[in-house]
């Protein structure tokens, strides 16, 4: 029997096999737009009128072509962990185990959209054996929820106590963290277990949200193995940082977001709904994001060039890994210039010039192989050009990109990051620079990097900056090479950026426990935690800083308060005199 969806509540309705989620600004336009047609669901708007709305995915493209929204600022990004499968560097110790300063983290929350967490684990109780964790919204499983959540389930800190007292906590709180990379990240960031696994702001609270996965639908338009679990949409992780923010507010409390997670998707230049919601949050007292810049930096997934002028062309070549591949990858370059692109085969087959035009969306199998090639041009505060490779030839396809009109003549290719592109999908002439992942390319949110702290190198992996808007980036590097932290499954190692951005999230715990709940500066937001992390950052003799690579150099809470000792009127004069080596 066929449903009639209209008469479905919204609960009931997201969680049809066929409903999609989508991002757009809830203004007077898209009111009057949305007004007269029901099969538009809308849902949780968020502070600066972004609003996640719902629809079947058969209309999904119709409401696109009709909004004439920038693509991909309507149609959400996939997200995937950013981790290649400590704190004496960083100065947290230090800084810990100063008796005046006396920061630990206390009464300020750390947030992590991520993969979920396990609660049971010591690492996340006090000493009295009850937990840490305030909130866990896991939006993968169907049960009791607040009215303002649509879907998944959400457990306070006391159903968590009541679930760690009883002989099977899973049967009284059932979310799990089957990944183990949301479970790493807390433990990094925010650890009450003593010795080696302490975290850098241990007696911080933590609300933790697990991601569902990203909806077949969009796997399928963007070509993404529909078996890779960790592949989650952009719409899902807004709210899941609204949910969080909206708790800290609710108990007057400062709050970190350690982001773990990126993408490819996007023009790198911080123009996009999360990362404006982002920069809009982090403005406010007690907020501040820290996001990993990404492991893309040797990943051979982007390219740039230059069309020096109208009528002259360029080419990009790549190489697929296997045969039958399929893959999507996206070319930005002005919104005054106008490129249009043909293809060509390992085997020679050329898809001719699509002309370009607004909103064309062009396909052909190729006659020799069973490839089949999807063109597509938008134009908002960029011009995209959105390619699909579909049971790709395996071997070196070239694109070749015409200036029809050019202005700057400027372009840049994404393949998408590791972890959702097949291995030896790569660029021929590949450019580390720009390889900062969404959302870290946002204004205002903290970029971080990472580094060796047993050798002093930059991670291989570590994304180089800057960001097409442009700006500097990454604000700086933390350690993120083999650091020591808690699985579900018990102690390990975890490498990679997101490693990096959990060390700082700890670091601006500290900090805003310091600035707000200490009273030395009550005003503390997002930029004034980077700014203070800036400050002390270690900076190697004869370098050249910021770099696109280290950013303003390695992170090191203690020297920034020191920094703070010698420059601030209103820092007693003797919180830092003892000896650092104690």
């Amino acid at each position: 029997m066929e449903i009639d969806e209209n008469i479905l509540t919204l609960d009931e309705f997201i969680k049809l096999p066929t409903t999609v989620s989508f991002n757009v600004v809830n203004i007077d336009r898209f009111q009057a737009y949305a007004r007269d047609k029901p099969y538009i669901r809308l849902g949780t708007q968020l502070a600066n009128l972004l609003v996640i709305a719902y629809t079947n995915q058969n209309n999904i493209s119709r409401i696109f072509e009709e909004l004439g929204s920038e693509f991909l600022d309507f149609f959400p990004k996939l997200l995937s962990p950013l981790d290649a499968r400590s704190n004496e560097a960083s100065g947290i110790a230090q800084v810990l185990n100063q008796p005046i300063l006396n920061l630990s983290g206390r009464g300020v929350i750390i947030g992590f959209i991520d993969t979920g967490i396990d609660y049971t684990k010591e690492a996340f109780k006090f000493e009295d054996g009850t937990t840490k964790i305030l909130y866990i919204w896991d939006q993968t499983i169907d049960g009791d929820r607040p009215d303002y959540l649509y879907y998944g389930a959400a457990y306070t800190s006391e159903q968590i106590n009541e679930a760690l007292a009883s002989e099977n906590p899973f049967d009284v709180v059932p979310s799990r963290d089957d990944d183990g990379h949301g479970t790493f990240l807390a433990s990094v960031a925010a650890s009450n277990e003593t010795g080696n696994y302490i975290g850098a702001a241990p007696k911080s609270y933590i609300i933790s949200v697990k991601l569902r996965s990203a909806h077949e639908f969009y796997r399928e338009m963007f070509l993404i193995d529909r078996n890779n679990p960790n592949v989650y949409e952009s719409t899902d992780y807004l709210l899941g940082m609204k949910y969080i923010f909206d708790r800290s507010e609710e108990l007057n409390l400062p709050v970190v977001l350690c982001v773990g997670v990126g993408s490819n998707m996007g023009g790198h230049d911080g123009n996009s709904a999360l990362e404006d919601y982002i920069d809009f949050v982090v403005q406010n007292t007690g907020y501040a994001v820290v996001a990993a810049a990404g492991n893309e930096s040797n990943a051979r997934h982007h390219t740039q060039g230059r069309i020096l002028s109208t009528g002259q062309s360029d080419t990009i070549s790549l190489k697929t890994g296997r045969d039958g591949s399929s893959f999507s990858l996206f070319i930005y370059a002005a919104n005054y210039d106008r490129i249009s692109v043909s293809v060509t085969s390992p085997t020679g087959d050329i898809v001719a010039r699509v002309p370009f035009r607004v909103g064309t969306r062009y396909s052909k199998t190729l006659l020799l192989e069973n490839t089949t090639i999807t063109i597509e041009y938008y134009r908002g505060s960029n011009t995209i050009i959105f390619l699909r490779f579909i049971a790709a030839t395996q071997g070196i396809w070239e694109i070749t990109l015409y200036g029809n009109v050019v202005v700057s003549g400027e372009y840049h290719a994404w393949l998408p990051i590791t972890g959702q592109a097949d291995v030896g999908l790569e660029f021929l002439k590949p450019v580390p620079e720009y390889t900062i992942v969404f959302p870290a390319t946002s204004m205002r949110g903290m970029a971080c990097g990472a580094y060796n702290s047993n050798d002093g190198s930059l991670f291989v992996s570590s994304s180089w900056g800057p960001t097409r808007h442009p700006r500097h980036s990454p604000d700086f590097v933390a350690p993120g090479v083999n650091v020591a932290g808690i699985y579900p499954t018990g102690s390990g190692t975890m490498t990679g950026t997101s490693v990096s951005a959990a060390v700082v999230a700890g670091a601006s715990a500290l900090s805003l426990e310091w600035g707000i709940l200490q009273g030395y500066y009550p005003s503390m937001d997002g930029p004034l935690v980077k700014a203070l992390l800036i400050s002390g950052a270690i900076r190697d003799t004869g370098g050249i800083y910021p770099s696109n690579k280290w950013g303003f150099g390695k992170i090191n809470l203690y020297e920034s308060f020191r920094s703070i000792q010698e420059t601030s009127m209103n820092f007693p004069s003797d919180i830092l005199s003892i000896s650092e080596n104690n």
